[in-house]
């Protein structure tokens, strides 16, 4: 079972064991929203929450991140024009095949990942 999910439908990331549930799209733009299955969390890769990020990843409050994600299963989605990732989805509304969270302030989401030890495996489930 994985750590957190994301389901396309409702537009929900959620993750239990933080105590956490965001707002979230993925797509339309690029090949469109991501593929289902489960991805590994690039927990030591996560970048800072800061100003200094892309307008395309910062969230309401001028912050952003990015914190990359590898599918665990055969796709050349990430492999061309960039990798995936979860992120605030800040400029115009969507993503490039990422999970963009549509929260005003995606700070919780950063804070919950960043507290969280290098040493865990994370994986997420997308639906």
């Amino acid at each position: 079972m994985a750590d957190l999910t994301f389901t396309k439908s409702t537009g929900l990331l959620a993750w239990p064991a933080a105590g956490g549930q965001w707002s979230a799209r993925s797509g339309p733009f690029g090949l469109g929203a991501l593929p289902s299955g489960v991805y590994a969390v690039g927990r030591n890769e996560v970048t800072d929450y800061t100003t200094s990020i892309c307008a395309a990843f910062q969230d309401g409050t001028g912050n952003g991140f990015f914190v990359p994600i590898y599918p665990g299963f055969s796709t050349t989605r990430g492999s061309i024009g960039g990798r995936l990732g979860i992120h605030p989805d800040g400029n115009v509304p969507g993503t490039a095949g990422c999970i963009g969270i549509t929260e005003h302030d995606a700070s919780s989401f950063h804070d919950a990942i960043s507290n969280t030890p290098a040493n865990v495996s994370l994986t997420i489930e997308v639906r």
